[in-house]
């Protein structure tokens, strides 16, 4: 099968994932167990990408689907696919009749000279039931990584420095999880000038309270993650979790502010933006409105 039609196939599985509003770190383990029995190439995963970090509109999906049905018209295609669902739901380590079902069903479906929308609705309805049944339960590693490695290195920088930290556990978190996306705007064009951060920290101090010395190390350790890399998708699940959408949507001109504080807004720094207000949900329509915004105010 070509690789364009296994990438409509992971891009019809994403849409599974993020039926309910949110990708958990185990159905994006399975959507990865997916692709490494596709054996997908790194030019692909690009392509497959900004579907693992947000949903897509629900008129893009069904003409994923309708693509879907449309390539999928080889015996052999739908075999390779059966293959890889059989596949995955061996590895688990115990098969539900409903999986037993949606396998023999979804063998009956794609035997056929075509199948319609509804049963593509059918099947997206029974994958959530069954393969990614496990897999909507919250992971309770997915902080362990992110978190853990930001926290060690907090307090290694306040030992070093002789300072205890008093924010509480939850708003100290919080603040790293914002403050490295603020900070990832800024570095995303390779240039986080004085200006970039002192509109940062200016952004930090209105929305949190702390002293000069615990600023200084929470902002040092936001700065590396953002400068060092991280996993955009935990860091955005988690702060998806803390932050209702309301309080996402306030935190539009915070990104801009970042963007906007050396006299212009680069186009790395408007697409990493959209890319964060995307995987918060946000309406591209609400992020043109901001950036109109933000533009005028450097008039």
């Amino acid at each position: 099968m070509s690789y364009f039609k296994k990438l409509t196939f992971l891009k019809v599985m994403t849409t599974v994932a993020w039926a309910d509003g949110e990708m958990t770190h185990s159905e994006l383990n399975l959507l990865k167990s997916f692709i490494r029995k596709f054996n997908l190439e790194k030019g692909d995963m690009e392509e497959l990408r900004p579907y693992l970090e947000a949903p897509v509109s629900k008129k893009h999906r069904e003409e994923l689907y309708r693509q879907l049905i449309a390539e999928l018209d080889s015996t052999e295609e739908k075999q390779e696919i059966l293959n890889a669902l059989a596949d995955m739901a061996e590895t688990k380590k115990k098969k539900s009749e409903e999986e037993k079902a949606l396998l023999d069903q979804f063998t009956v479906w794609l035997k056929k000279s075509s199948i319609t929308t509804r049963s593509v609705g059918k099947i997206r309805n029974l994958f959530q039931r069954t393969l990614f049944a496990g897999a909507r339960e919250k992971d309770a590693d997915l902080e362990k990584y992110f978190k853990r490695k930001v926290f060690k290195k907090i307090e290694l920088k306040a030992a070093k420095q002789g300072h205890k930290i008093t924010l509480p556990e939850g708003e100290m978190y919080f603040i790293c999880l914002l403050g490295t996306l603020l900070a990832s705007v800024a570095q995303v064009d390779g240039h986080f000038d004085a200006s970039e951060r002192k509109a940062l920290k200016q952004v930090l101090k209105e929305k949190f309270s702390f002293d000069k010395k615990e600023m200084e190390i929470l902002f040092e350790v936001v700065e590396e993650q953002a400068k060092h890399g991280f996993d955009f998708h935990e860091v955005m699940t988690q702060t998806n979790q803390i932050v209702t959408y309301n309080e996402r949507m306030n935190l539009i001109d915070c990104f801009f502010a970042i963007a906007t504080a050396d006299g212009e807004i680069s186009h790395a720094e408007s697409e990493q933006i959209r890319r964060i207000t995307k995987a918060m949900h946000i309406s591209h329509q609400f992020f043109k409105e901001a950036k109109v915004k933000a533009l005028e105010q450097l008039q």
